[in-house]
């Protein structure tokens, strides 16, 4: 009977196919046969080349083969150990091999399993690792030998040939003294594992030297090698004590030779409320700051793509609870950038920068920081803007950055000098919108700093607030001459809301011009307010003294006297212009050169006042008319500001009462006015000017404009 082609074909595939199981099967038979016959034959075998890799030890409790979907062992309960040393304890380690050594071929491990485990770790106060010590602490060679690298009591030990001559990595021949040292892919990653799987272990880190503990759990861990690719691919995910940490990552090399050129990276971290107790080993070198207790969130993407850059991506950044050394935390913003450094300009980038500090600030910027090798002078050079800004809160932050000690930590300690910061220069560029200094409110600010040589120089700054512009210079030396020196003038600022912002009362009204000389021969944050002067002028145009500060108000009572009832006093005095030197030390106020010039009125005078509203100042006001030709009214403000009132002086007032009895005419007053007014100033030569108190900066200056009213408003505020 013939067959027709298709039963034919059949026929064919279906001896191929019983051929081709009972080959494969027969195969199977031949190479699992070892491991049937004698289940120890690859565990002892696949123990052996672990520890020629490795040098560790595995014990453990029991054992089982694994077929699919690759050969290798199983073990429980195990401890893997070097020198005695045990560096994990794990339920669960599973060793896979490739079928090759099945058909001759040397054994290669495909993939490492652990499940289940515990490390601990120690950190001395003397910053050793006992364990990591006594790891890189070469045994003695009876030791080697005595090893058992298969954990098993009942099995041989694999003694190594006594001839056979050990190669030590650390070893470095005399002309290779001062060479780079060079890594090759091929040769670093020879005798490596091509995966590695990790679950649920944790590492326990105690750290003795700054009192703290850190537990790092890793609910999975993947590493897997690809040697013809050169390539390397680590995940990671777990927690850092109890909070979600990730990272991701996957390193290429472009060619065998591993230099940071040939370099090629994509990966990402993540993170959330990681302390900074966590990171202490580097942020220990910002002095000024406690770090502590700071935390920050969030996702870092990072990659490098070309021989050159390597690019980190900042995406709205979480930062919180960070703090001065008081203690007392502050802060709860984002940061957003794009950094990237430039191997070939060995420059770090920063673009697209927004800082927001919710209800503080908000700010934009870019930058640039290079490294430039001595001679060369290295540049840090940023630019910024701000949608509103909080001065006292971003000075702040800025503190915690200032000046860091790397000696502190041993990250840092031994980074070689090349005196960058006597060599850098940096220059800064803001045009700022929208500035707060405590109470004090500002438009905007346009400042323009360079720094070089320990030299801070103020190019120009340019303020606009109140309706008015403050520009000048300055500069900030910590060399000799030490100190700070600033110059300004300040143009048509309105009087009444800047005081009003600043001390919650007006008492005077106008438009202000003035120039002033600011300097304090200092280096250091105390002695900059200690040793502050400021010398200056104000010209204040078309406005009123309101309030304390109205010096005529006396005049009004005793307009009967000396025949003044059509000139009232009592709720303001006015002015045309008011002119007057000062200097500012030591927390006292002297004004000099007073004038006031009013309608047919004109003043002089001069004092002090202090921060604690100690005052003892004395004008002289001229009257129009006949009787103001010879008329001049003394008038003192003497006490404490803001409580006490100006008063006529009782001398001067006690001639022109008595002349006016005497006489009985206006030409009375006048008289003892003329009489009087000698009689004063020859009496208040002998009076000593009040410069008692001390009150501290911008309280004291508060205080000493605030009045009664604002203190019983803080009284009122305590008891409640």
């Amino acid at each position: 009977m013939k067959l027709s082609l298709r039963d034919t074909i059949k026929g064919v595939i279906g001896k191929i196919l019983l051929t081709g199981i009972f080959v494969i099967s027969m195969t199977m038979f031949f190479i699992l046969y070892p491991l049937l016959a004698d289940p120890d034959y690859y565990k002892n075998l696949i123990l052996e080349t672990t520890y020629k890799i490795t040098e560790l030890n595995v014990n453990y409790k029991s054992s089982e083969p694994v077929f699919f979907p690759f050969p290798g062992i199983e073990l429980n309960d195990v401890t893997v150990s070097k020198f005695d040393d045990e560096l994990i304890h794990v339920q669960k380690l599973r060793i896979e091999v490739y079928y090759g050594v099945f058909v001759g071929k040397p054994l290669e491990i495909r993939k490492v399993y652990l499940n289940t485990g515990t490390v601990e770790i120690t950190r001395e106060k003397d910053e050793s690792f006992p364990l990591f010590d006594r790891l890189t602490t070469k045994p003695s060679i009876d030791t080697n030998l005595n090893s058992n690298p298969l954990g098993n009591a009942n099995t041989e030990s694999v003694s190594k040939n006594k001839n056979q001559k050990g190669t030590n990595p650390y070893d470095v021949s005399e002309d290779d003294i001062g060479k780079p040292t060079e890594f090759y892919f091929s040769k670093t990653f020879a005798n490596s594992v091509n995966q590695i799987e990790i679950k649920n272990i944790t590492i326990l880190f105690e750290d003795k030297l700054y009192s703290r503990k850190i537990n790092l759990y890793l609910w999975g861990t993947t590493f897997h090698l690809d040697r013809d690719l050169r390539n390397l691919d680590l995940y990671i995910y777990g927690k850092l004590n109890n909070e979600p940490i990730s990272l991701s990552t996957d390193i290429l090399f472009s060619e065998d030779k591993m230099t940071y050129e040939s370099l090629r990276i994509e990966g990402e971290f993540t993170f959330q409320n990681l302390k900074g107790i966590d990171l202490h080993d580097i942020l220990i070198i910002f002095t000024r700051g406690d770090l502590r207790f700071a935390k920050t969130s969030g996702t870092i993407p990072f990659y490098k793509r070309d021989a050159a850059k390597i690019y980190a991506v900042v995406d709205r950044m979480h930062i919180q609870d960070l703090a001065l050394k008081d203690g007392k935390t502050f802060a709860d913003g984002h940061v957003s950038t794009l950094m990237h450094y430039d191997m070939n300009e060995d420059k770090l980038s920063f673009a697209n920068i927004i800082v927001e500090w919710k209800g503080k600030s908000k700010l934009y910027g870019s930058g640039f920081v290079n490294f430039l090798k001595p001679p060369l002078s290295p540049t840090i050079s940023f630019e910024g803007s701000s949608d509103y800004l909080d001065v006292p809160s971003i000075i702040k932050v800025i503190k915690i950055w200032v000046d860091p000690d790397f000696e502190k930590s041993i990250l840092t300690r031994d980074i070689p000098s090349t005196g960058y910061a006597n060599r850098m220069n940096v220059h800064l560029n803001f045009q700022l919108r929208n500035l707060t200094v405590v109470d004090f409110k500002a438009d905007s600010l346009k400042l323009n700093v360079h720094y070089a040589k320990r030299k801070l120089n103020i190019n120009r700054y340019e303020l606009r607030a109140y309706n008015g512009l403050a520009v000048g210079n300055g500069s900030f030396s910590w060399v000799n001459p030490v100190g700070l020196t600033l110059k300004g003038e300040i143009h048509h600022a309105a009087i009444a809301p800047l005081l009003s912002d600043i001390f919650q009362i007006s008492p005077i009204t106008g438009n202000l011009d003035s120039e002033f000389i600011l300097s304090s021969p200092s280096d250091t944050e105390e002695g900059l307010l200690s040793n502050l002067q400021i010398t200056g002028n104000i010209n204040a145009k078309n406005g009123e003294l309101l309030s304390y500060t109205n010096i005529l108000k006396p005049i009004s009572s005793i307009g009967s006297i000396i025949n003044l009832k059509k000139i009232d006093f009592s709720r303001a005095t006015p002015y045309n212009e008011l002119k007057f030197d000062f200097l500012y030390a030591k927390e006292n106020i002297d004004v000099r050169n007073f004038v006031l010039k009013a309608d047919g009125i004109a003043g002089s005078g001069g004092g002090k006042i202090a921060f604690n509203k100690s005052i003892d100042m004395k004008f002289t006001i001229a009257f129009p008319g006949v009787a103001g030709k010879a008329l001049k009214l003394p008038i003192i403000y003497r006490g404490t500001y803001g409580v006490s009132t100006p008063f006529i002086d009782p001398i001067w007032l006690g001639s022109v009462y008595a002349g006016t009895i005497f006489l009985a005419s206006p030409a009375g007053a006048a008289v003892g006015g003329i009489a009087g007014s000698a009689m004063s100033e020859y009496v208040n030569k002998a009076v000593d000017n009040v410069t008692t108190g001390v009150q501290k900066s911008w309280s004291g200056i508060k205080y000493l404009f605030g009045g009664k009213e604002e203190e019983e408003k803080k009284e009122e505020k305590t008891n409640e």
